[in-house]
């Protein structure tokens, strides 16, 4: 095995230098940053290496080759974002040391049943719900422990179990998508808008729901039917009560902060304190209120805050340097004079392939600019398309680092890469004809 990772990392380091050899117009410092990228992306792919130890080296391969400045390079790994993460691993660590997943879990199992293909759903449901209104981070990480007391309760283990890895990747799914559906959900629709804002063009709370919300409709059962095909549950009942739920005055009260958090971030344009500052708000409660202990903060998985600030770093990397403005260029020059069609899907699997390497909100802040000014040319509108990109930079389904939801559900540690590829292909290529067919017909 140990043979087998030193060869995908030679693997990785010869396409990284093939990048660099190859004769495009582009900066010797967007040169750079090319190979970084795909020599990340190897790693990533592969598992060569820890995916954290991966995204660490290839913010110092950055700041050694790429001249980036070290404090640019490491400040989106405390950023907005991560700290969003943080908050939301705490308050999931609040849930499950005091049993409010267990207790949910129940409740869910009253409306579902314990059939695990329709408890998967209701879980399913309930996470695109909450993410419609809050960040699809915080929704998967309030709802993933639910998933994992339904697992462990069913004594199924990590890396076998394929009702586990449907479980904790239909969380992730739910809640990516869930997010599609307002404009509050992910970061990426707020990029959208505010760069359809500088160009003159208003897209109100209801207009984006307009485009999102159907999509979530139809694509959320639809990744669930995946799911459940790709992995076929082997429990025939899960081993859940379905009995009246024992909500203790420790419980109600977490709820109660839980709910409180909640309403900040739904409520965010009017008080506009950051999500990062409300979730960082909810721990410090949860902490005064005897809750979380020092000890607590040792048990979350700070190795997926790692992964995913890499990510940022390289995203924002890949935009200053000037290698996204040169992809964006060869997105034009393919989408010109091409049928409206051609033109969504092309862009959205261009979303896809970028957040491979960098986390949807870096690729949407560099996607969403760069598409309003070829949506003329393409003879799409601006506003149409623009929504389409920052949709597309959802659906990635295939890598970790492509949305939070996604880097949170490989952190459980009960499903690989592979486990994620082998779903994610589907469910990706799925959305992606699916949101290019509704925009195209329905927009």
């Amino acid at each position: 095995m140990e043979n087998l990772k030193f060869r995908f990392l030679l693997l990785g380091l010869a396409l990284a230098l093939l990048a660099y050899s190859l004769d495009i117009p582009i900066s010797a410092q967007a040169r750079i940053v090319m190979a970084i990228t795909i020599f990340t992306g190897t790693l990533w792919f592969t598992e060569a290496m820890p995916l954290h130890v991966t995204a660490l080296l290839s913010t110092l391969l950055l700041i050694v080759f790429a001249s980036t400045n070290a404090t640019a390079a490491f400040s989106p790994y405390f950023s907005p974002t991560i700290v969003l993460f943080f908050g939301g691993f705490m308050v999931a660590q609040a849930m499950a040391k005091h049993g409010v997943d267990s207790q949910i879990a129940i409740a869910l199992c009253s409306k579902f049943g314990t059939d695990p293909k329709w408890f998967l759903l209701g879980v399913m449901s309930a996470t695109a719900f909450i993410s419609l209104w809050i960040s699809n981070t915080s929704a998967a990480a309030i709802m993933l422990p639910i998933a994992l007391y339904a697992i462990t309760k069913s004594k199924l283990k990590p890396h076998q179990s394929n009702y586990a890895k449907s479980m904790v990747l239909g969380v992730a799914a739910a809640a990516s998508i869930g997010g599609i559906g307002m404009v509050v959900g992910t970061p990426p629709n707020g990029i959208a808008v505010a760069d359809l804002a500088k160009a003159g063009i208003n897209v109100s709370f209801f207009d984006w729901a307009f485009y999102g919300f159907p999509f979530v409709v139809l694509f959320l059962p639809l990744s669930w039917f995946i799911l459940t095909q790709v992995f076929p549950p082997e429990i025939k009942k899960l081993p859940i009560e379905q009995k009246e739920a024992k909500w203790t005055k420790d419980r109600k009260t977490i709820v109660a902060v839980m709910v409180l958090t909640i309403a900040f971030w739904v409520t965010s344009s009017i008080h506009n304190i950051a999500d990062g500052a409300v979730a960082i708000g909810a721990v410090i409660m949860l902490c005064a209120l005897g809750f979380l202990e020092t000890e607590d903060f040792s048990k979350i998985d700070w190795a997926t805050l790692l992964l995913f600030g890499g990510g940022i770093s390289l995203g924002a990397a890949i935009d200053s340097s000037g290698f996204g403005g040169y992809l964006g260029g060869l997105l034009g020059g393919m989408i010109a004079g091409q049928s409206m069609l051609f033109v969504l899907f092309a862009v959205g699997i261009f979303t896809v392939i970028m957040t491979l390497s960098a986390s949807n909100t870096a690729t949407a802040a560099l996607i969403v600019p760069l598409v309003i000014p070829l949506a003329g040319a393409a003879g799409v509108g601006v506003k149409q398309l623009s929504v389409f990109a920052s949709i597309g930079t959802s659906l990635d389904f295939i890598f970790p680092v492509g949305t939070p939801p996604s880097a949170i559900a490989y952190s459980t540690g009960y499903i690989s890469v592979k486990d994620m590829i082998k779903s994610g292909v589907v469910i990706t290529i799925c959305g992606i004809i699916l949101l290019s067919v509704m925009a195209w017909l329905y927009w």
